[in-house]
């Protein structure tokens, strides 16, 4: 069995039903009878269930090759899917539900980096197992955090790793030059700017900060030589979904309720669908094969991203914005779906 399988197919589905079950919310029906807290469970729903489904099969299915070593506890990871389901069944009532499946996810990451003594994916350990810690405490604001830390970590190999192979060549490393002390400095101009951020998203202090953390993201991005991929969409996208993290942090100055939304949907949803499909993909033995519905569903993505945030400026129409982002959404999962849920389902292309 492909390791991702369940748990890409929860992921898809639910980025359709949570999307779905909100627009009752935005056309102002009153669902409170079904959902406590409407509103709250929305970011729940990403940030507890759809992106830590997608995390989980990514991490299950890179832990060994990144550790040199095999699965530790292979048996346990299995039990991880009723966790989940479990959680979003109790998630529209129970705020923290979703907190056990983070944290068994997190005790079987930290194990198997442990058990390999692998100093450079500990902070991968350390961000899951804060985000189940987030996920206990029902903090939105810092689990939004959290997946942006681990998008920065795991984004920052994914880009340039699939545009190396793309290019043909043999690693990263003729892409081009690594700087450890320039990651370092961009790592800890990203954590100053979410951290203030999270204390006090309207001062000076936090737009200075992250004006110095969007700079830093961007020169990273640029360093991946994205524009060598615009014939690759499988690729591009990506570049695309990481762009959205320095604008994000741009973003953050002007109106920190668009950066919110340049984060969720963009740096982390349409990364989630892009990094999805393409270890699909390379599983299936077509890593970089081109296909119109896969382009649809990155390209349908992009434009919720850009539906989300003008949705912020809009004032009363805001509302028509926010249904019109959740329609793309939709036909974005959809799509996947289309592309992915036979192989999915049976493991077969």
């Amino acid at each position: 069995m492909v390791p991702f399988r369940p748990f890409f197919l929860l992921a898809a589905l639910d980025a359709l039903l949570a999307v779905g079950l909100w627009v009752p919310v935005l056309l102002g029906w009153d669902v409170s009878g079904a959902i406590a807290d409407p509103m709250g469970w929305h970011g729940r729903a990403l940030l507890f269930g759809t992106l830590p489904a997608m995390m989980a099969g990514f991490l299950r299915t890179a832990l060994p090759r990144w550790t040199g070593r095999s699965l530790v506890g292979a048996r346990l990871w299995p039990f991880l899917v009723p966790l989940w389901l479990a959680g979003r069944a109790l998630s529209p009532w129970v705020a923290t539900a979703h907190a056990p499946f983070l944290a068994a996810l997190a005790l079987l990451v930290t194990a198997q980096i442990a058990a390999a003594r692998d100093r450079r994916n500990a902070v991968v350990a350390a961000l899951v197992g804060a985000l189940a810690g987030a996920a206990l405490c029902d903090a939105v604001p810092s689990a939004l955090a959290l997946s942006l830390g681990l998008v920065m970590v795991l984004g920052g190999r994914i880009a340039p790793s699939l545009t190396a192979t793309h290019l043909g060549l043999s690693s990263k490393a003729g892409l081009f030059t690594g700087r450890p002390w320039f990651e370092r400095a961009a790592a800890l101009a990203a954590a100053g700017a979410l951290a203030g951020w999270l204390v006090e998203p309207s001062s000076g202090a936090t737009a200075a900060a992250s004006l110095l953390a969007a700079l830093t993201q961007t020169v990273r991005l640029l360093q991946w030589r994205g524009w060598r991929t615009l014939d690759r969409p499988s690729v591009l996208a990506v570049h695309t979904a990481y762009a959205c993290v320095p604008l994000g942090f741009a973003a953050v100055a002007a109106s920190p309720g668009m950066a919110v939304h340049l984060w969720t949907v963009g740096a982390l949803g349409l990364m989630g669908f892009a990094v999805m499909s393409s270890m699909i993909r390379k599983h299936a033995g077509n890593a970089f094969a081109r296909s119109a519905v896969v382009t649809g569903c990155y390209a349908l993505t992009a434009l919720a991203v850009a539906l989300r945030a003008v949705a912020v400026a809009a004032g009363e129409d805001g509302p028509l914005w926010l249904l019109a982002a959740a329609g793309a959404w939709s036909a974005a999962a959809i799509l996947f779906l289309a592309a992915f849920g036979h192989f999915l389902v049976r493991g077969r292309p």
